[in-house]
């Protein structure tokens, strides 16, 4: 009985209506069929079918988003009649119902009344917790090359990658632009490092020390590989900030609406046992 109940309310919430209400036509939209005083329309079936199909496909789901509106339908007039009645579901619907508005009310407070959550609280956060956020692979800033060995100006550009200033990274991207086969720029952002290591010829451990030690320079099959690492984080270490950043937003916002939500509550509880509004029962 309680599991046709559940069954009966989730096809209710389906089909958006009570066994005991009939449907008027709406004459602005093409009507398709009734069933049971339902009515599917033309526009309903359109957002249902994907766009660019071909036309045996469509016409295949057409009929299969009929046969199955048609089945809910009556599916729920069935359920309704033989359950929907029920005290059991009512009190399940008006619970639900009463559910649902909470929920919605208290999302609306959260966003008139929720400030956001602070940039020094996420970096005071993350100070006294990153332990709990190890990388699960080591990642770097900087920059990567692949030019033809034949080309000119190599002892410039390796000059400029030694000290990447703003005026000199300006000059590795115009060289780049010019004379490179390949090349990566994410001094912004934190990548993988394997991801910038499969395209060197010759493969470098994360913890190679030779990593540490200026720009990597490799060369192979009439190419020059250069790799310029300006930050590195090692596996096991804590998640860069500005990695973690979005993640902790997350985690802070979501304790500050429990905790304004549950402040809230209490607040309304404090209020009407003051205002006696609740009354007590002595049972004793």
């Amino acid at each position: 009985m309680k599991k046709l109940s559940y069954i009966a309310i989730v096809i209710g919430i389906l089909m958006g209506t009570t066994a005991c209400q009939q449907t008027l036509r709406d004459f602005t939209r093409d009507a398709i069929l009734e069933v049971n005083g339902e009515i599917l329309y033309q526009d309903e079936i359109d957002e249902f079918i994907p766009k660019g199909i071909n036309p045996s496909d469509s016409l295949y789901l057409i009929e299969t988003y009929k046969k199955q509106w048609v089945t809910r339908v009556l599916m729920y007039k069935m359920a309704y009649d033989n359950v929907g009645k029920s005290e059991e579901i009512k009190e399940m619907t008006e619970s639900y119902r009463k559910e649902l508005t909470i929920n919605q009310y208290q999302q609306q407070l959260i966003a008139e009344k929720l400030e956001d959550v602070a940039e020094d609280s996420l970096i005071s956060y993350y100070e006294k917790h990153k332990a709990l956020f190890p990388l699960n692979e080591a990642v770097i800033k900087g920059i990567f090359i692949k030019v033809a060995t034949s080309e000119t100006n190599q002892d410039e550009l390796k000059k400029w990658l030694s000290n990447t200033t703003d005026e000199n990274l300006e000059n590795i991207m115009g060289y780049c632009t010019q004379h490179a086969v390949q090349h990566e720029f994410f001094l912004e952002g934190w990548t993988p490092y394997n991801k910038i290591a499969s395209m060197l010829p010759e493969h470098l451990d994360s913890n190679d020390p030779i990593l540490t030690r200026g720009t990597v320079i490799q060369n192979k099959e009439g190419f020059t590989y250069y790799l310029r690492i300006t930050g590195k984080c090692n596996a096991g270490t804590p998640q860069p900030y500005e990695m973690i950043q979005p993640e902790l937003h997350n985690i802070l916002l979501n304790q500050e609406k429990n905790r304004f939500i549950n402040q809230f509550q209490q607040s309304l509880y404090d209020n009407a046992v003051e205002n006696g509004d609740i009354i007590f029962f002595d049972n004793e």
